[in-house]
C-alpha cells in the first residue's frame, strides 16, 4: 500500500513536468520550421519578387507546419507591393494548450505569448 502511494506522488510530480518538457520540445522544433519557412519565403520572393500569393502555398513552402498535428500556421502577407510577411504559429488544443503562439517576421523579429502576441511589444524567442 504505502508502495502504491509513493508511486501516485511521484507520478504526480513528474507528470507536469514530462508534459511541459514536450510542449517545450514541439515549441522548439516550429521554431526550427518557422526559421526554415522564413528561408524558403525568401526564396519565393527571389523567384516573384514579391511574396505575393505566398499565404496560399504553405503546403509547398513547409509541408512540416501545414501538416502539424499541434500547430495550426498562417502567412500574413503586407506592405506595399507585398514586401513584408509575418508568420503566426498557434498552438492546437490538446498537448498543447497553454503555450505560447509564436510569429515571425520578414525583418526577422520575433514573439511569443500564451493568448497571442505583437512583434515589437511583447517578449521575443530570445528572452524565453
Amino acid at each position: 500500500m504505502v508502495v502504491v502511494v509513493v508511486v501516485a506522488i511521484l507520478a504526480a510530480i513528474a507528470y507536469p513536468s514530462y508534459t511541459r518538457y514536450v510542449q517545450d520540445t514541439r515549441q522548439a522544433e516550429a521554431q526550427g520550421e518557422m526559421m526554415a519557412l522564413s528561408g524558403a519565403l525568401e526564396r519565393y520572393r527571389a523567384k516573384n519578387f514579391s511574396y505575393e500569393d505566398a499565404n496560399t502555398k504553405l503546403s509547398e513552402l513547409s509541408p512540416v507546419l501545414a501538416n502539424s498535428d499541434y500547430f495550426s500556421t498562417a502567412i500574413s502577407v503586407t506592405g506595399t507591393g507585398s514586401q513584408q510577411y509575418e508568420i503566426t504559429t498557434t498552438p492546437k488544443t490538446g498537448l498543447m494548450t497553454g503555450t505560447e503562439v509564436l510569429k515571425l517576421n520578414s525583418e526577422g523579429q520575433t514573439c511569443m505569448k500564451v493568448s497571442g502576441c505583437t512583434i515589437g511589444t511583447d517578449d521575443s524567442w530570445k528572452e524565453h
